[in-house]
């Protein structure tokens, strides 16, 4: 009899401490929803900080543009990769930054946000773009679906269809203009919509003139151009704010700074084409050596005992604050100058001209150049142009420089335009300038039939000397 008493005041106190136990341990200051601002923001720095993560768009970025060079640790310069660091960039792109869009953008259709939807729609499509500019066929129309852990492999052009009807949904979207971006959770823009909607059509025309030499775009470019939507000065640029601590700081400045990895300098090819050109921007590209010269190491080489004796990158470019720029309007201005130099807008070598012009200045501005030294620059016979070939040479070039800092990008358009010419680096272990990044091992591993299909489709199978879709 007493372990049965015993036992039903057990029971009766255990029923007692259970009652209301849910809501006691609620906590009243946390949030019970998730907030699609919130989701976003995660999913904008992530993708920057990975493309701005110096083994990724240092080494294997700015390096293999040979905008910089490095002294020492140079493997991936010589085009031997770690894996697991291109591993991390499908994963980070994927696992994070794409699945948090498409999070976001049902919770803003709960809400009825448009301007919100439109705005993941942006970043997805522009995730999706680094992602198939680096691999090549990649998920895209099965990304990210839950239950689904083996997504084909769609093909390059698909997935640039795909990322366009993204941006057209975008515009639809914005055009609607419903909801807000919270400012404070708005690293890019401080929820300002308007800029966005700018973005994304400069986004679209980005994506346009990258498969350009695959398609007629003639009439979509020229639709965006007569939208007035894309970006029409340097506020309009789009660019993560980053903060003067960590880790909220530039990643570039968190390896190289904070980091102590003083072995990245700028190349000897970046200093030679400044200095052919008596450009300004090489004293804010670089800084002077230890003998207060402009001195750039020869791309491939190893010096490891003279740091001092090679340019480090400019103090503005090893700045905690450095903006991650997504896309620039000098950018904008120079694809606009390359597209009516080739007949894709009207206007021929005269608006190319205006254009190459305008994306100059912007780049020279947003480096702090202006007034007598960007006037002299532009008054240079040298940069003129008198033909489409001459025109593509010198418009890729600005590019080239208008792209400093941006390691994806500047190798990627470099893989585009051929601008400029560049040699395999000393002691290479390719035969070629990477033309993509090896897959995932984690798509070869546990996605193998996909993963065979999609390597079946590149000219070179899984290897860094495929070319993606759009190279010619």
């Amino acid at each position: 009899m007493k372990k049965i008493v015993y036992l039903l005041i057990a029971v009766t106190a255990f029923w007692s401490c259970d009652k209301g136990f849910e809501e006691v341990n609620i906590s009243p200051n946390s949030s019970q929803t998730t907030d699609p601002n919130l989701l976003l923001s995660s999913a904008m720095i992530v993708t920057q900080n990975t493309l701005y993560n110096a083994q990724i768009g240092g080494d294997m970025g700015l390096c293999w543009a040979q905008q910089w060079s490095k002294v020492q640790y140079n493997s991936e310069e010589r085009y031997t990769p770690r894996r697991a660091v291109m591993n991390s960039v499908w994963t980070n792109l994927y696992a994070s930054s794409i699945t948090e869009c498409k999070a976001a953008r049902a919770f803003a259709v709960a809400e009825g946000n448009t301007n919100l939807q439109a705005i993941s729609l942006v970043l997805e499509a522009n995730n999706f773009q680094i992602l198939t500019d680096i691999f090549g066929p990649v998920p895209f129309s099965e990304a990210c679906v839950p239950g689904n852990t083996k997504p084909v492999h769609d093909s390059q052009e698909a997935v640039y269809v795909g990322i366009l009807g993204l941006l057209d949904q975008a515009e639809t979207l914005f055009a609607s203009g419903t909801g807000e971006f919270k400012s404070n959770a708005d690293f890019i823009y401080g929820g300002n919509v308007a800029k966005w909607r700018k973005f994304a059509a400069s986004l679209k025309l980005k994506a346009l003139m990258r498969i350009s030499g695959k398609r007629n775009v003639s009439a979509e470019v020229t639709a965006l151009v007569n939208s007035g939507l894309l970006m029409s000065s340097n506020s309009d640029s789009a660019q993560l704010a980053y903060t003067a601590s960590q880790p909220d700081a530039n990643p570039i400045y968190e390896t190289i700074v904070f980091g102590n990895r003083a072995e990245y300098k700028v190349s000897s090819v970046l200093v030679e084409k400044l200095n052919l050109l008596n450009d300004p921007r090489l004293g804010v590209f670089a800084q002077v050596n230890n003998a207060n010269a402009y001195v750039g190491n020869v791309p491939g080489v190893e010096n490891p005992g003279n740091y001092g004796g090679f340019s480090s990158p400019g103090t503005r470019y090893l700045s905690a604050t450095l903006p991650g720029v997504l896309l620039s309007y000098a950018q904008v201005e120079l694809y606009l100058a390359e597209a009516a130099l080739t007949g894709i807008i009207s206007g021929g070598i005269s608006a190319a001209d205006t254009h190459y012009r305008n994306g100059i200045t912007a780049n020279m501005e947003a480096n702090g150049l202006t007034g007598p030294a960007l006037a002299t620059y532009l008054a240079q016979p040298s940069l003129d142009f008198s033909t489409v070939d001459g025109g593509k040479e010198k418009i890729g070039l600005q590019m080239w420089f208008a792209l400093y800092g941006q390691g994806i990008e500047a190798w990627t358009e470099w893989r585009r335009t051929g601008q400029p010419g560049l040699s395999i680096v000393v002691d290479a272990q390719i035969n070629a300038i990477p033309k993509r990044f090896y897959y995932s091992t984690d798509s070869n591993n546990f996605n193998q039939a996909n993963y065979q299909a999609a390597v079946g489709t590149l000219d070179n199978g899984d290897t860094m000397l495929s070319k993606v879709w759009w190279m010619n």
